[in-house]
Formats: structure tokens, sequence, C-alpha cells
């Protein structure tokens, strides 16, 4: 898995490109962990490099979501493919934060 992150004034988008499964889960944690010291107020989560996401990845965005709602800050996950838009919008995860299709 490949993960970049591009800072643009106020905004950082996190690209991810690969699967997302237990061992990805914990790479996402570590950039996760990064970006929290000092949160922007508007963080893009792009998945569309994205064709799988485990329970732990969900885990992880949404205590990545949470830490940020704390702050102030918004999530906002995007570039997901049909199945991972249909996944993210049965587990009601539209309701937290905002959800795009690719």
């Amino acid at each position: 898995m490949a993960i970049s992150i591009v800072n643009e004034s106020g905004k950082i988008t996190v690209n991810v490109d690969g699967p997302i499964d237990e061992k990805g889960s914990e790479e996402l944690k570590d950039t996760f962990s990064k970006l929290q010291v000092a949160p922007p107020p508007y963080v893009v989560l792009n998945l569309s490099g994205v064709t799988h996401v485990g329970s732990s990845g969900i885990g992880k965005i949404l205590l990545f979501y949470k830490n940020l709602a704390i702050k102030n800050s918004r999530l906002e996950v995007v570039g997901l493919s049909p199945m991972l838009f249909e996944l993210f919008h049965e587990l009601k995860l539209d309701s937290l934060f905002a959800i795009g299709k690719q």
C-alpha cells in the first residue's frame, strides 16, 4: 500500500493506493497519528486507488474521524468504488462524514 499526503493551505488530502487490510490499516494509523498532532480544518481521504477495506481499516478511519471531530476538523472520504461506497453507506458512515464515489 502507498500513502501520499498533499497539503493545500488549510486542506490536507491523503491519497491511498492499495488494499487496506490488516497491514495497510496499521500504515494508515501511523499516517493518521502524524496528522493529528496539528490537524488542519479539513482532511480529504482519497480512496480511489483502494479496492478493499477490511474491518480494521474501517476502525482506523472511524478513530481518525473521532479524533478530528474533537479538534473541530472535518473529514471527507472520496474516490470510493461502487462496492466501497455501498459498504460505507450500509455502515452509515455517511451520517458521520461526507463520502463520494469515483
